[in-house]
């Protein structure tokens, strides 16, 4: 009888123990992953309801193919009623094709607004397209990039008055912004072409990962942690681009993530909420990792 009532006792303390442990493990996820509004977090959970959009802000003036001045524009993102001075940026980067699209692309815009949500400033950026890019597409990518730097250089400026850190800098750009994106964010500088990447934690790449002859810069171990979103089933921008670009930033210990849209298309917007958690996850780790 005592054997019984002394291996219950043990039982009872193993399960009493073993409940504990996976309480607490459970609690772990739930507090990194929760979306809901009784446990959130900030940078992965959507937890500002009103977001405040200031439209149409000139960052530069330049010359475009035409020969004629044109002012490029940027809007700002903030999540309404934040407290913290000093927020993580990320600037969108619109697609198109190089000769079409603007910073209020729908995509880039619910973007923006799903990541002012999660306590980031989101800013989207115009910049110089052509009626025929592939004539020059150096001439193309490089006038973009060109307009790219100004805005983060103007966010650096006023970083204090939108609550921006500059040390905590992100860049996400779709399709044709995603091609313009990568030869910017694997760009080093030199003399003819200074180009600061100082506060640039991360890169959001967006199927557009350009081919072998569409980027000719030489990916380092200092370049910026990358995720690519790229549907498997592009028939525009291949799947295959994003793969060779991992495979290299691997190479050099650049840390990166594909996730493949298994059957997706080009632009899957479709699946923009897990597209949405994907990259969450991906910068708050990062994120994490800066502050730790």
């Amino acid at each position: 009888m005592k054997s019984i009532i002394k291996k219950t006792i043990v039982f009872f303390i193993f399960s009493l123990l073993l409940i504990f442990i996976v309480a607490g493990k459970s609690e772990k996820q739930q507090k990194f992953y929760s979306y809901s509004k009784d446990n959130t977090l900030r940078y992965i959970s959507p937890i500002f309801d009103s977001i405040e959009i200031v439209k149409d802000i000139l960052f530069a003036e330049v010359i475009n193919e035409k020969k004629e001045s044109e002012k490029l524009c940027l809007d700002i993102y903030t999540p309404k009623g934040d407290t913290v001075e000093k927020r993580p940026v990320i600037l969108w980067v619109h697609g198109g094709g190089f000769t079409e699209g603007t910073k209020t692309q729908g995509y880039i815009k619910s973007l923006a607004y799903a990541f002012a949500q999660r306590g980031y400033v989101s800013v989207s950026a115009n910049y110089r397209l052509r009626q025929n890019p592939k004539e020059d597409m150096t001439g193309t990518i490089n006038d973009a990039m060109e307009d790219i730097m100004e805005a983060l250089d103007w966010m650096r400026e006023n970083n204090e008055l939108y609550g921006i850190n500059k040390n905590c800098i992100v860049i996400g750009g779709g399709s044709a912004g995603g091609i313009l994106s990568t030869n910017l964010c694997y760009k080093d500088a030199t003399i003819a072409s200074p180009w600061d990447k100082n506060g640039l934690i991360a890169f959001v790449n967006l199927w557009g990962s350009p081919d072998k002859l569409r980027m000719d810069k030489i990916i380092d171990v200092n370049d910026p942690p990358t995720i690519f979103i790229h549907g498997t089933a592009d028939s525009i921008v291949p799947y295959s681009n994003c793969q060779w670009i991992s495979v290299v930033l691997d190479s050099v210990g650049v840390k990166n993530k594909v996730y493949a849209i298994e059957g997706a298309g080009h632009t899957p917007t479709e699946n923009i909420e897990e597209i949405v958690e994907n990259i969450a996850a991906f910068l708050y780790l990062r994120i994490k990792e800066i502050k730790d």
